[in-house]
């Protein structure tokens, strides 16, 4: 996802319906510009429900990208004369029709106290729309490939590097333990790469598309670089394919966001991986380092880290004063503009 402020609309004039109760919701309709919305809120049990003097609202008000799983706007939430900007997801027809989805959106709002990933604030049945937290600092594909250059890359070696290991290490930490988080509950992610990890205040990474994948609704996933080679097979997605994924997450944030699998096609990839491939280590990368990420790359899901492996792995790492990653060697190799995913 990519935030955009020029799009903002600031077209604001609402005008407010009276509150209707359908279906056990209760909701109020907002006109702005063309549109109406349903404002909702969980509240704690399997219902939607907001009291009249407690009435949430919301506006869009511009995109600001798309993601794996649909387009994003970013909002305007109101609340008790509160306002809030919110990043508001339309999720696919498919998924609003599940039978399950109000209590899979559900699992979601639970969800909301962990620091690493982003919140879910609540859902727009009538409109397909899920209201989550914003984050403001763009995604960390971004910052990793932005790290050092001023303009933005098309996967070509950074000049100038200006972010050092630790930092770098902490951020994959940090992924680590939001993905440890979303295991414990078991919310498989599904779509887990450094495009849709966010940054908050103070490079704080924030894991985003969660939960919308078969673990909820049933879904099955596109392929892509970052996939396990079962879920390249047969589609499927388990805790173990996000294991996998996360091994890939950690190769990018160390490549400074290169490519996966540069110089290969991905119909290649798939055959390789398949093959039992796995990427090389990085020359500028230590291998204890490289040892987390082909801890995740077993050919059998059963004999990968586990989350809770991951991160005491890479605490031990950072607790050292050892240079695990020699940045000013980046390999140009790395850097490729194959166009296909």
């Amino acid at each position: 996802m990519e935030f955009d402020e020029s799009k903002r609309n600031n077209k604001r004039d609402k005008e407010i319906k009276p509150l209707e109760v359908n279906d056990n919701v209760a909701y109020e309709m907002i006109q702005s510009g063309d549109q109406a919305f349903t404002a909702l809120k969980l509240d704690s049990s399997n219902s939607f429900a907001i009291a009249r003097e407690n009435v949430t609202f919301f506006t869009r008000l511009g995109s600001i990208g798309q993601g794996n799983f649909g387009e994003v706007w970013k909002g305007d939430l109101r609340s008790n004369q509160n306002h809030l900007d919110v990043a508001i997801r339309q999720i696919p027809d498919r998924v609003t029709k599940s039978s399950h989805v109000l209590q899979a959106i559900e699992v979601l709002y639970k969800l909301s106290d962990q620091p690493n990933i982003v919140k879910c604030l609540g859902y727009s049945k009538e409109q397909g729309f899920i209201l989550y937290e914003f984050i403001s600092g763009g995604t960390l594909l971004t910052h990793l490939q932005t790290s050092g250059v001023q303009s933005r890359p098309t996967y070509s070696k950074p000049k100038g590097v200006r972010i050092d290991e630790d930092t770098l290490l902490k951020l994959a930490w940090q992924v680590a333990k939001g993905m440890q988080y979303l295991t414990s509950k078991k919310i498989i992610h599904g779509a887990l790469c450094a495009h849709n990890v966010l940054l908050g205040e103070r490079k704080q990474c924030k894991i985003s598309d969660y939960g919308l994948s078969s673990s909820l609704f049933g879904d099955v996933a596109k392929p892509t670089r970052w996939s396990s080679p079962e879920t390249m097979a047969t589609g499927d997605q388990t805790t173990e394919g996000d294991i996998w994924s996360f091994g890939i997450v950690l190769w990018e944030i160390v490549t400074l966001g290169a490519r996966p699998y540069p110089n290969m096609t991905f119909s290649s990839v798939q055959t390789e991986v398949a093959n039992g491939y796995q990427m090389p280590c990085p020359r500028h990368c230590a291998q204890e380092v490289y040892a987390v990420m082909t801890g995740c790359w077993d050919k059998e899901p059963q004999n990968r880290s586990n989350f809770d492996h991951i991160l005491k792995s890479m605490e031990r790492i950072l607790e050292k004063t050892h240079s695990y990653l020699s940045l000013n060697d980046l390999d140009d190799g790395l850097y490729v503009s194959t166009l296909d995913m």
